[in-house]
């Protein structure tokens, strides 16, 4: 029997409290990483303490006193690896994600994905092609304000209550085919956790 291996995460927002695990659980199932589970409690730190803004976007590197110490909290759950995540915004996900990678020197595998620009620019690519046009959304990953958008599309959408339910919703191999950024976070936890990713769906 293979022996379990637990991911945790290091999350932004509270709303992806809860949907980040889940959609990381579920990449991993697709990949067939069932000796894969994921720790259903991340660790939180607001944008503040993961991207350093103290130095001009769009190059910001992360906060290494904040990342440093979500690292050492996730690292005392004795994981076999830990993911950081947060929006990217106006950031270049490569700086900040490299800037995370110079930890490595650390005993648990480390990685880092930023969404672009926002969480819920993945939660929009969701939605078919026609209700994009009708909110001016085509390409989630170019637009600002993606929560803005998909306010639009989801009556009274807020975080914490809806982006679960959403996250549940997402068609792994669709959404990797459709969203650049997305296609990054699988193929990152494949890398992390040592598993084969198949091509990006065309």
């Amino acid at each position: 029997m293979q022996k379990q291996r637990r991911l945790v995460c290091i999350v932004e927002g509270k709303g992806e409290v809860q949907a980040i695990p889940n959609l990381c659980a579920r990449i991993l199932v697709s990949l067939s990483a069932h000796q894969w589970f994921v720790e259903k409690q991340p660790i939180r730190r607001p944008r503040s303490q993961l991207v350093d803004e103290r130095v001009k976007s769009p190059l910001r590197p992360c906060r290494e006193d904040g990342v440093l110490k979500a690292l050492e909290i996730a690292a005392a759950r004795r994981p076999d690896a830990i993911l950081v995540t947060c929006d990217a915004d106006d950031d270049c996900p490569g700086v900040w994600a490299a800037s995370v990678a110079s930890f490595q020197g650390r005993s648990t595998p480390t990685a880092a994905v930023m969404a672009v620009r926002e969480f819920e620019a993945w939660l929009l690519w969701s939605h078919g092609d026609a209700e994009l046009a009708k909110i001016n959304a085509s390409d989630p990953d170019r637009i600002r304000n993606a929560k803005g958008k998909l306010e639009k599309l989801v009556a009274g959408y807020a975080p914490t209550t809806h982006q679960l339910a959403l996250t549940r919703q997402i068609d792994v191999q669709r959404l990797r085919q459709r969203s650049r950024s997305f296609d990054k976070l699988v193929r990152t936890l494949g890398t992390l956790c040592r598993i084969s990713v198949p091509p990006r769906p065309s």
